[in-house]
């Protein structure tokens, strides 16, 4: 097994990376004993790329966790026995582990304890572009930021120690162009850490959140908080950049500040403004703040999102009673992410110079600007004729449907033709939203839920519908993988992050547990158009809490398992069809297109044979 340029023992090297293997990087450097997350774009392959260097050197333990909460919780257990521990999510992730961050961040952390937090601005693959530095200031947790791939790295690595020497959480963020963007990288020393004991630190006082434990907690964490302040100023990531002469400021940090530092260069006002680039931006560093307003007439803040800098920098001059001019979501939006046009634009608006690079006669970025195009459901999709089977079904009874959907790939069943996503709110909240829809609606309540996204949290909601014996009817898809953030193992699968063996926990055995009766409980294989529709007519009729597994493997991890199985694709027989469009219009597998106005099937087909059993005249059939 060849060994990849990030897992290689050898300082100094140097080659061009993905940022989350860079990230992935500078955790091992720091000696990480216990990495535990859940995936989610745009952090997964933080953990992927940890468990490819776990294969070379397997002193650490890697897990994928069931979801956010519990990952972070293994990482808090790790660091309460004196491990170098991580914990890996998304946003929105952050958001089921808060529960636990909130209260964490009173104790603090004992071996030095990291929770990288990937933030998404624009919303690129999530439901929100919340900004979570807010989390850092809630939790008085202690936030880094990198700017570029090579920082990245060193960061992270640096965040273990500092979390150490300061008993303290941190909290790495990170934005989508940082995860995925590519760039060059010095690998750095290993930090194998030796002769530590890794046995639980029973400080009964500090772990045990009773009121009267709390009450202590609380003043230590301030404490603590307010040598984080004073740090700030020396924070070695932190750099503060005076011009002789400026009287303009710009204050930025990650990605926004690469921009912003870009930006400059193009307009050749390097020298005229001086910059404070942030590598801990929260707290923020009084100090060095405070230089650079005395020493400027305007401060302009880059950032993307929230003014979480702005604000801060705006209190602060107000408590110093200087007075000074600070702008910043004035010039640059506050949704979406920047880019350098973006902050070119912005920066000359605020200097109120003309900006050089708005009429060139060809916009460069517009050359090779693609055709929209709807994210779609990919050739045989076991969900597609799932959805099929549901609209057959409401198109025979006369009925419409209430779908209360969770999220994963079944959520692309929103777009036409499917049309058949009502609501989607996050992770965990189809069943949920359905029990409260129940209540009150007439008609039939569905909950559309994937085989991972159940293990997430989805188990507490069918508990719920079956103690309260709500009217649901919770359709898990289960494709046997994790198949939108890029085919992970989960508990269903039987199969652990490093690729051995796990136990598998099959799905039927947790929904019997939850209480639903053999009565109650439907199991089809997805392709099979009749035995599913049959299921969903029998399930229909039936009131109360109900569940059908819809079954079959994701075809592209089918795929890629499976990959000399010979697919044998469909054929049209031109003289039986007359073009009626069901299988494009209703069914809308991107395999089947128009051509010549002629319905034919392109190289895409991987020959589930679906659309054989939707045709009316029986057009099509497999090649021989």
């Amino acid at each position: 097994m060849s060994r990849p340029f990030y897992a290689l023992d050898k300082p100094g090297e140097k080659g061009v990376v993905l940022g989350n293997d860079a990230l992935a990087r500078g955790i091992f450097e720091a000696g990480v004993i216990v990495a535990a997350g859940y995936p989610g774009t745009p952090s997964t392959e933080i953990m992927e790329t940890l468990a490819r260097i776990h294969k070379f050197y397997p002193y650490f333990e890697i897990e994928w966790s069931t979801n956010e909460a519990v990952g972070f919780q293994v990482a808090l257990g790790a660091s309460m026995c004196n491990a170098r521990a991580f914990a890996c999510m998304k946003h929105v992730g952050l958001n089921v582990a808060a529960d636990t961050f909130m209260t964490a961040t009173y104790a603090g952390a004992h071996g030095g304890f990291v929770v990288l937090s990937a933030d998404d601005p624009n919303c690129y693959s999530s439901q929100n572009e919340q900004d979570n530095r807010y989390y850092g200031l809630h939790a008085l947790c202690p936030v880094f930021e990198a700017i570029n791939i090579q920082e990245a790295k060193d960061v992270i690595k640096y965040a273990f120690d500092f979390s150490e020497e300061f008993q303290s959480l941190v909290m790495m963020r990170t934005t989508t162009r940082l995860n995925h963007a590519r760039g060059d990288l010095i690998l750095g020393e290993i930090n194998k850490i030796e002769d530590r004991k890794y046995n639980f630190d029973k400080d009964r006082e500090r772990w045990t959140f009773l009121p009267s434990n709390a009450r202590v907690q609380r003043v230590k964490q301030l404490e603590r908080y307010e040598k984080l302040r004073t740090f700030s100023d020396n924070f070695p990531f932190t750099k503060l950049n005076m011009k002789d002469g400026a009287k303009i400021g710009l204050i930025s940090s990650g990605i926004p500040y690469s921009y912003a530092n870009d930006a400059l260069l193009k307009l050749n006002l390097t020298e005229k403004i001086s910059t404070l680039k942030l590598g801990m931006v929260f707290p923020q560093p009084e100090k060095l703040m405070e230089k650079l307003f005395e020493n400027s007439e305007r401060v302009v803040i880059v950032e993307e999102l929230e003014p979480f800098l702005e604000d801060f920098a705006k209190k602060l001059a107000f408590e110093l009673d200087i007075k000074l001019e600070i702008a910043g979501k004035k010039y640059f939006r506050r949704n979406s992410e920047l880019n350098l046009n973006e902050v070119i634009k912005g920066l000359t608006k605020f200097l109120n110079i003309s900006n050089p690079f708005v009429d060139l006669p060809v916009d460069i970025r517009n050359l090779h600007k693609a055709s929209p195009r709807p994210p779609v459901l990919c050739p045989g999709c076991s969900h597609r004729s799932t959805f099929y089977a549901l609209k057959l079904m409401e198109q025979k009874l006369g009925k419409n449907f209430v779908y209360s959907s969770d999220i994963g790939c079944y959520t692309l069943g929103f777009y036409k033709p499917i049309e058949a996503i009502d609501a989607c709110i996050c992770m965990g909240a189809s069943i949920g939203m359905a029990n409260g829809i129940s209540k009150l609606h007439d008609g039939p309540v569905l909950a559309i839920i994937g085989d991972s996204t159940f293990f997430h949290t989805g188990i507490p909601g069918l508990i719920d519908a079956v103690y309260n014996q709500n009217d649901v009817f919770v359709i898990i898809m289960d494709n046997s993988i994790t198949a939108m953030t890029g085919f992970q193992p989960h508990p269903g699968t039987g199969v652990k992050i490093t690729g051995q063996p796990g136990t598998k926990i099959p799905l039927e055995s947790i929904i019997r547990g939850a209480g639903i009766t053999e009565d109650r409980l439907w199991i089809v294989d997805s392709n099979d158009l009749e035995q599913t529709t049959r299921a969903i007519e029998e399930a229909i009729s039936v009131k109360g809490p109900r569940v059908l597994i819809s079954r079959h493997p994701c075809v592209l991890f089918e795929k890629s398992i499976y990959r000399d199985k010979i697919i044998i694709p469909v054929q049209i027989d031109p003289e039986k069809c007359n073009n009626c469009m069901i299988c494009i219009k209703n069914f809308g597998c991107p395999a089947l297109t128009l051509y010549d106005g002629k319905v034919t099937v392109d190289g895409q087909c991987t020959g589930c044979g679906v659309c054989i059993k939707i045709c009316p005249f029986e057009a099509i059939s497999l090649k021989e």
